[in-house]
């Protein structure tokens, strides 16, 4: 997905964002928004927004000498998140339905995005009203068909909280379709409260899925920084769940099909998908061929 006119404020909103997080001076977030301008110049608008937002999230990590501003914060959702685990995976196992509720769970847990938001407020909360919402596109049969004949699944994380959610997921894709492998990837280092490898752990994602790193802290999948393992998992994987908006920004015109789980938390990505901002999207990306 291209980026468009409206993302550039969005990428200074990101930049004051993250600096205030790594505890940056005004003075300091203006010479972050200085450097973000020289770099914006030059930046093409058929760029994904992610690959525009590594160089944001990069510039705040130069001038603070901060990797990992967001460490406190995403130990913060994944605690919170698993706590709430017991009552969420009751609710799951009540279902009369429970792939779809486990995937309307783990499409919930994208709300907890501090690269779209600014605060997620709370959490418990925001859940409830996530899995209360009509879901107005929502491929459920086609990844149930696919799941049943699937001998591996690659689950493209997200965002740290979220992995908790994911989680009951996973859990239930494991008892419906024990004959699946399922892989699990994360960001290759830290970049806003994205996953990985210590925050999957942290929630438990070992238990139902082998955790991959994509070799790149993207805040999206972008297949020419990718690992060649990764890649060759990518294309070789019979099913992709790709959670979270950003991977849906860099994934969306790749030629291979991809079940998209997200919740769409900006007006642009809501005009792409002609949906609104706020629903929550189970979309199959299917191959041209």
């Amino acid at each position: 997905m291209r980026s468009y006119l409206e993302c550039i404020p969005c990428f200074f909103a990101q930049a004051l964002r993250a600096g205030r997080m790594a505890g940056l001076s005004d003075e300091k977030i203006i010479e972050v928004f200085h450097e973000l301008g020289r770099k914006l110049a030059q930046i093409k608008l058929s760029d994904s927004p992610p690959k525009t937002g590594k160089i944001v999230y990069g510039l705040v990590d130069k001038v603070s000498g901060k990797i990992n501003p967001y460490a406190a914060v995403k130990a913060e959702h994944i605690n919170l998140a698993l706590k709430l685990l017991p009552e969420l995976i009751d609710f799951a196992e009540k279902s009369s339905d429970k792939l779809d509720l486990a995937l309307k769970i783990s499409s919930a847990g994208n709300i907890i995005d501090l690269g779209a938001l600014a605060d997620v407020g709370d959490i418990h909360q925001t859940l409830k009203n996530a899995l209360q919402m009509e879901h107005k596109r929502w491929d459920l049969e086609p990844l149930r068909e696919k799941l049943a004949e699937a001998h591996t699944a690659l689950v493209l994380g997200d965002n740290a909280g979220e992995t908790v959610f994911d989680k009951i997921l996973l859990t239930v894709i494991t008892r419906i379709y024990p004959q699946i492998k399922i892989y699990y990837s994360v960001r290759s280092a830290p970049i806003i409260n994205d996953a990985t490898y210590e925050d999957a752990v942290a929630s438990g994602i070992g238990e139902f899925a082998e955790i991959i790193s994509t070799g790149s802290n993207a805040p999206g999948i972008l297949l020419d920084e990718v690992s060649n393992e990764f890649y060759e998992l990518f294309y070789k994987s019979d099913v992709i769940i790709s959670k979270g908006q950003g991977n849906y920004e860099t994934l969306n015109d790749i030629d291979r099909e991809i079940f998209f789980l997200l919740t769409i938390k900006c007006d642009v990505v809501a005009r792409h998908l002609h949906l609104p901002a706020g629903a929550s999207v189970l979309l199959q990306n299917r191959p041209s061929h």
